[in-house]
Formats: C-alpha cells, structure tokens, sequence
C-alpha cells in the first residue's frame, strides 16, 4: 500500500511543481541521506480529519529562489526576499498536500489542512528521521529538480 502511495505522492508532486512553479522534476535514485550535503529547507503539514496524518518536504536551498520567482512570476534575474521564498514553499506543500489527500481518501473524505511550518535544519532531519522510522506507514518521494533535490514523506496515523 506505501509503495502505491509512494508512486501517487511523487506524481501529485511532480505534476503540482510543474503547474504552479514551472519546476520539472524527475525521480531519483539518490541516497535519502545525500540532500544533506547541502544546505536543505524543510516544511511539514499536518491534516485531521478522514485519516489524520502529515506531508513533510525537504528542499535544496538552491531551488528556493526559482521556486518563488515562478509562482511570483519574477523576472529572470529577480530574486525574491527570504520570507517571500518561505512563503511560496508553504505554499507549494500545502497544494500538494491539497492534490494528495483526495487522491488517498477519495473524493468525498473530508480533511482539514493545517498551516504548513517552515523547519529548521535540525527540527527537519529529525522528522524526517521519524517519518523513515516507520516504513510501513511512511510513503516517500525523492526528486531531482535542476537546482537540487526535493524529498517528500507522507504518512497517515
């Protein structure tokens, strides 16, 4: 069942980057642990309702910029403020988890979506760490994107 997921969260997460970012993503077959080398933002979402559970992503700092500057619309060469990029990755994941969770529970489960947080580095790895803790119940999508790596893990309670 986690692996069908796994399969379902990276298509809703590609395809949401793609149409709100412009970002193309690809599957990866990296180490989980190799994002770390550099400097990585983390976002989570926690949802109630249907099936209570959490999206986690992990993102390369590098992709940040484009990010922000594609969903703001920004020209080539203008990039946006800390806060503004912050801003567009809680955005991001909370489409995502927006397209994921009818795609879970089908159309007519109900879910409430909390306020994505933004995670320090340390706050992210440890999550993270709890999301993989458990791999029956954690389904995983890592993602190559021109300006670094994109992880994402979901889990429901």
């Amino acid at each position: 069942m986690q692996h069908e997921h796994s399969e379902l969260l990276m298509e809703v997460a590609g395809e949401t980057l793609e149409q709100l970012a412009f970002m193309f993503s690809f599957p990866d077959d990296m180490d989980p642990d190799a994002i770390w080398e550099e400097s990585v933002t983390g976002c989570h979402v926690s949802f109630t309702g249907h099936t209570p559970g959490g999206l986690l992503m992990l993102i390369s700092s590098a992709a940040l910029p484009e990010l922000a500057a594609n969903m703001l619309g920004l020209e080539e060469d203008e990039t946006p403020p800390v806060d503004q990029q912050k801003d567009a990755l809680r955005e991001a994941l909370n489409v995502i988890c927006g397209n994921l969770l009818p795609r879970v529970g089908g159309v007519e489960a109900v879910f409430d979506i909390q306020a994505p947080e933004i995670l320090e580095t340390e706050a992210a790895r440890s999550m993270m760490n709890e999301y993989r803790s458990n791999p029956q119940g954690c389904a995983s999508a890592l993602l190559s994107l021109d300006e670094g790596e994109c992880q994402l893990y979901f889990r429901t309670n």
